[in-house]
């Protein structure tokens, strides 16, 4: 940790260690997790690429979550509550509980981003980074300590309605009603 030259870095890396719980291996890798596009334009510099890995690797781990959970419980269940948990919504909010605003770069002269959901896609690229640097194990580990069990709360979430088109269908169904859709207009 001491090896840093400059007390920004240090900062940053104690920071850094704090919201990851262990000293991470490649700490160039952490940097470009948590930087936003908006400061570093490279794709090897900021947190897209990580971001896209992390979205995988999060929603992998998530499912394979689920189907352990609900051994019972059928396809339709499992997906929809897979997508309660990765909503972007969800996501930003517990990437703020988890102090990333703090250590994500990103120009903060933009008042766009300071509102915009950029901390839940840092969020996914530091899921990508760990596990880039400690493989798939330490990182589904990482994700259930510190992601999955302090935040997302699995008996609140199965009663939160997301997919409102599915409500409506369900309803006309059980009602006999019959939906239908009529294109206004087209652009």
């Amino acid at each position: 940790i001491y090896l840093f030259s400059t007390s920004k870095k240090k900062v940053f890396l104690k920071q850094l260690c704090n919201v990851l719980g262990f000293i991470p291996g490649t700490t160039s890798l952490y940097i470009a997790a948590l930087s936003h596009r908006s400061i570093k334009e490279r794709a090897t510099d900021n947190n897209e690429r990580l971001e896209y890995l992390g979205d995988a690797i999060l929603g992998g781990i998530i499912a394979d979550h689920l189907f352990m959970k609900y051994p019972y419980k059928g396809e339709g269940f499992l997906t929809e509550m897979r997508s309660k948990m990765v909503n972007r919504q969800i996501l930003n909010d517990i990437a703020l509980k988890m102090g990333l605003k703090k250590i994500t770069s990103f120009n903060k002269n933009d008042n766009s981003l300071r509102s915009s959901q950029i901390f839940g896609n840092a969020l996914e690229a530091l899921v990508g980074a760990v596990y880039i640097d400690k493989g798939y194990e330490k990182t589904k580990q990482w994700v259930l300590k510190k992601i999955i069990l302090p935040h997302l709360f699995l008996e609140d979430l199965e009663n939160i309605e997301i997919n409102q088109k599915n409500k409506l269908f369900s309803w006309a169904n059980r009602s006999g009603k019959l939906l239908e859709f009529e294109t206004l207009e087209e652009k």
